[in-house]
């Protein structure tokens, strides 16, 4: 066989073989908040107070109240379709406000998602701020509710990569039971780049190399014997 049709025959068996590993390209999306489910306080009574509530900071006393999901007059089924699981009360005693800071990624996107659940037992209203260290106040509203029902808030947010961002909720009645409750406390960014799957060849593509290298055997060989 002629060293050009060897050529044809290797290549397209590389081809067909695959010979690159690199798979489609992926956006990185990541969540900010800590906690936003606050499934990680074990308690298994109706409700607690509790200090111990991860990635969250109140101004009651140092002090969250915490119910399970599906008790006491809450909805039968949790936000997150669920009839267990746990939620935050937005007021323990007085008018508490509830937040968190974190960073966000230096390598980010300008726009961020933010969202949460709410239900009142009394209809209650309340406050949902957020504000960011380089944009200032990106958000600052009434708490959307839905009778009884649990009701998701979602805001598209613009922000600056690199600012600490802050997440506050209020009640604004100074009475627990007319004040809201919160779950699925989400804060997403992507990455100004996409992710790529690694560049490791695949079995397919690993054929397709032996293949090549085997090609170049063959020319090595028939060169010797012409000198």
């Amino acid at each position: 066989m002629k060293l050009v049709n060897k050529l044809v025959v290797v290549a397209a068996a590389g081809a067909a073989l695959g010979l690159s590993g690199m798979q489609s390209a992926k956006a990185a999306s990541f969540e900010m908040v800590t906690n936003g489910e606050f499934e990680e306080t074990n308690f298994s009574s109706n409700w607690t107070r509790t200090t111990s509530v991860p990635g969250w900071k109140t101004t009651g006393n140092g002090q969250f109240e915490l119910w399970n999901q599906g008790k006491i007059g809450s909805p039968a089924m949790g936000s997150d379709g669920l009839g267990t699981g746990k939620h935050l009360e937005t007021n323990l005693d007085y008018n508490e406000t509830i937040s968190q800071t974190f960073k966000l990624l230096d390598n980010i996107k300008t726009s961020a998602t933010f969202s949460f659940d709410a239900w009142s037992r009394a209809g209650g209203t309340g406050m949902v701020s957020v504000f960011g260290s380089q944009s200032g106040s990106l958000l600052s509203q009434a708490i959307s509710l839905n009778g009884q029902n649990w009701t998701q808030n979602l805001y598209k947010l613009t922000v600056k990569a690199g600012e600490d961002i802050t997440v506050a909720f209020k009640g604004n009645q100074n009475h627990s039971v007319q004040s809201p409750h919160i779950d699925q406390v989400s804060f997403k960014v992507e990455s100004l780049k996409s992710v790529e799957s690694a560049s490791v060849p695949e079995p397919a593509s690993m054929l397709g190399l032996i293949a090549l290298g085997a090609w170049g055997t063959t020319i090595k060989r028939k060169k010797n014997q012409e000198a």
